[in-house]
Parts: structure tokens; C-alpha cells; sequence
């Protein structure tokens, strides 16, 4: 699935290995379990281990890496969310308590985007102030979570909540998830919400409250309760936890630097309108249209191509409504067999981003949506109101023409930076529709 160009590095923090762990190293290490790396490289990510006890500022420690993921261990000490240390308490590392919270805190900061996984969730509930319960067997009303001592695992579902981080990611209802933790989120930690639950009602996933869910230079942390990276290699739903990191990373690390005009993306130019555009945007949509039969409810030429005389990137954007977005595979599948690369939109549930090259350059782009919703909405809308309105639609030309001279091989900037402008038509078409 992943797209070769750029591979961002990702930051994974290690676990304390013990004396005689490793045969001769009889003073101990630290390592990372072979599937969280193996995930990330399945979704085109580089991976650096970060050991507890670095020196420097969290800031500067973060400063070379484009992401950063918490992986399970053993349990955070309970004095650090005013709780006493429980008969049941195991694997306690203060320092990687330590270091991790200054990781997380310096992440939210600098808007690093952050995965967190099993223990990682709960640190980064804690935190942020929030409090664990301290055994779940001790609560006969909850379902088996599975406890690590004892070396029992269970899979259970975790329903994702509509219009969250999880949800937008796994676009799939329900997740089977392999659960093997005797603690999870009492307390809900500030500026967290909860994005999923299993069955029982307990806490399975949490994330980091944003103003606007939308906006690409926000801060992304999420965190979920049970290990996707044991089912990741055959559960594309788990997998896609990885891939979402991986891309979020990629953005941030491709984008120019401050103080930069160059970024690492594809280079890319803004051409005259080409009057082509049309056709080839028909002959496109009817292979669409046979490869997907039921699935293509509808089928819209949008993006600047559609506008007669606007200039515009010679991408062909095409708007594909389907029935649902879940089971991804429904629309996934075929298109990946028309030859269109899939990546995942992390922002929201109601869209899903594929490409296609022809003779080594981008021809055309798939915006899936489901049938109804906002997003469809939203981009017929300013297509439309461009059609019928040249003034916007000059502007509009003279703003990218602008944002491509001063940010070359930078095309999250580039996007980016359209959406005030987009923001604003939009709004006003939805007032007129």
C-alpha cells in the first residue's frame, strides 16, 4: 500500500531487558518486540529505538524523528496517578515512566504524531492526569482482558465512536482485538477522549482532543488499549494503525523545514487549463464505473480539473460515492486491481485517498466517499461554485500558482495552505445550495 518516496523515521522507546536476558549481556539492555517493527516497515516507515535514560530536553531528543510510538510493557507506577502499589503489580521501570511522559508531553507540544499501544495508552492517560484501575479481574463485570503474568490472551471486539481518530483510521466497524492487559483507564486524563470501547464499556481507545479534527498540522495521538501488532500481518484493520502513523509521519517529515522553501514530496507544476481534461476524466470514470458496478453509486469529475479554464496541477481528481465505507475491502479491492496505489485518511471517516501514475507521473486521484455525506457535500460544492463564479475561480488560480513558486516538492504545504480559501467557498456554497 505504501507509496515509495520519502520514509519517515519513527521513534519506538524500549523496554529494560533484565540481566542474562540476552546470552552475554549479563548487565541487561533494551529492546523492542520483532512485530511492532516488523508493522511499521510493512507501511514503508524507518524505525530507531529510543532507550530510557537519553540526556537532553524532550524537544531536542524528538527533534530527528517524524513519529513517535509507546509499545507494551509492564505496569506504570501507581504513586504517579496518587494510587499505592497494588498486590498485583508487575514490571514497574520509573525511568521509562519518566521518559515517556516527557516524550508524550514534548509530542502533543510539537505535534508529533504519536501512536501509543497497551501500556502506551496508559501512560499516555496518566500523563495527561488521568488514573488506571489497578487489576481489571478484580471487577467480575467486565469481560476477559487477559493478564500478562499468566500469559493469557483474548480477542475481543472494540466498537470504534463514529467520527473519531479510530474510526477514520480502521474504517471498518468493529476491530477483533488481541487483548492480554490487567489494568486499563479509570480516570479519563484532560483534553482526552474516548474513541472506543469493548463490550463490557471499558476504556479501549483514547485520543488527543483537537479543535479542528481536520486540520493536517494538528496534533495526532492516539492510543489503543490492545496489541494491533500481533494481527497486523493479517488484519488489515490493525494494520492500518501502523499505516496511519507511517503517513501523518511522512507528511510532517516531507514538509519544509522552517526557514526552507524545498520540501521532499514529488515535485510537482500548475499548467494551463487543458481543454483533454474532460476526456480523459470520462474514459477514467467508465473503467470506475465497470470495475466497481454497485459500489460506484457515483462517479464526479472534481478538483480544478473540472473547471473549465482553471489552471490546475494535470491530475484528474475523481469523486467516488459509495454505499459505505465500511468494509474498506468493498472499494479497496477493485480499485487497487484498476492499478490506484490506496492511502488511508487519517482525519476523517467519511473519505478514503487513492492515486495512479501513467509513464511515471500522478494521472489521476480517487476520493472515496460514502454516498450523502458532508464530504460529498462539501467538494461538488466548490466545484461547482467555481464553475459559476470566474472571480473565485482567478483567485483561486493565482493562489496555487503562488503557493507552487514558493513551496516546490512541498505538496502537504501546498494543500495546506489552499484551505482557508477552500474553506471559505465552501461555506459560502452551502449557504446558496
Amino acid at each position: 500500500m505504501a507509496e515509495h518516496g520519502y520514509r519517515p523515521l519513527i521513534a519506538v522507546v524500549a523496554y529494560h531487558l533484565a540481566d542474562d536476558r540476552v546470552a552475554r549481556w549479563p548487565e541487561g539492555g533494551y529492546g523492542v518486540p520483532k512485530p511492532y517493527l516488523d508493522a511499521l516497515r510493512r507501511a514503508d516507515a524507518r524505525t530507531a529505538i529510543l532507550a530510557p535514560g537519553e540526556q537532553g530536553a524532550p524537544e531536542e531528543i524528538l527533534e530527528p524523528f517524524d513519529g513517535l510510538l509507546l509499545v507494551g510493557g509492564g505496569d506504570v507506577d501507581p504513586r504517579r496517578y496518587g494510587t499505592e502499589p497494588g498486590d498485583h503489580l508487575y514490571g514497574v521501570e520509573p525511568d521509562r515512566d519518566e521518559f515517556e511522559i516527557a516524550l508524550l508531553k514534548a509530542a502533543d507540544e510539537l505535534a508529533v504524531p504519536t501512536l501509543c499501544i497497551c501500556r502506551g495508552m496508559q501512560v499516555m492517560n496518566v500523563a495527561f492526569g488521568g488514573t488506571l484501575h489497578g487489576h481489571l479481574p478484580d471487577h467480575p463485570d467486565l469481560v476477559e482482558h487477559g493478564v500478562p503474568l499468566e500469559g493469557t490472551q483474548t480477542i475481543h471486539d472494540v466498537t470504534p465512536e463514529p467520527e473519531s481518530r479510530l474510526a477514520a483510521v480502521t474504517k471498518s466497524g468493529p476491530l477483533a482485538s488481541a487483548s492480554h492487559h490487567h489494568q486499563g483507564v479509570d480516570r479519563l486524563g484532560e483534553g482526552l477522549g474516548v474513541t472506543g470501547r469493548s463490550p463490557d464499556g471499558l476504556i479501549e481507545a483514547i485520543e488527543r482532543i483537537v479543535p479542528d479534527p481536520h486540520d493536517m498540522r494538528a496534533a495526532w495521538m492516539l492510543g489503543v488499549q490492545w496489541h494491533p501488532e500481533e494481527t497486523a500481518d493479517r488484519d488489515p484493520a490493525q494494520q492500518s494503525l501502523f499505516e496511519a502513523l507511517s503517513l501523518l509521519s511522512r507528511l510532517r517529515g516531507a514538509s519544509a523545514k522552517p526557514g526552507y522553501a524545498e520540501g521532499r514530496t514529488r515535485p510537482y507544476v500548475i499548467r494551463p487549463y487543458d481543454p483533454a481534461w474532460p476526456a480523459r476524466y470520462e474514459a477514467e470514470a467508465n473503467r470506475i464505473r465497470a470495475g466497481l458496478g454497485e459500489q460506484a453509486v457515483r462517479v464526479e469529475h472534481v478538483g480544478s480539473t473540472s473547471v473549465p479554464g482553471l489552471a490546475a496541477k494535470p491530475t484528474i481528481d475523481i469523486q467516488l460515492s459509495v454505499p459505505s465505507m465500511a468494509p474498506r475491502s468493498a472499494y479497496t479491492d477493485p480499485l487497487v486491481g484498476l492499478g490506484y496505489r490506496w492511502a488511508i485518511d487519517p482525519w476523517t471517516d467519511e473519505h478514503e485517498f487513492f492515486s495512479r501514475d501513467e509513464d511515471g507521473q500522478r494521472a489521476f486521484h480517487v476520493h472515496v466517499c460514502r454516498q450523502g455525506s458532508d464530504w460529498e457535500r462539501r467538494h461538488l460544492g466548490f466545484r461547482d461554485w467555481l464553475r459559476t463564479h470566474p472571480e473565485d475561480a482567478a483567485g483561486y488560480e493565482r493562489l496555487k500558482r503562488d503557493l507552487a513558486e514558493r513551496h516546490p516538492r512541498d505538496t502537504y504545504t501546498y494543500t495546506d495552505a489552499k484551505t482557508d480559501f477552500i474553506r471559505e467557498i465552501e461555506a459560502r456554497a452551502t449557504v446558496i445550495r
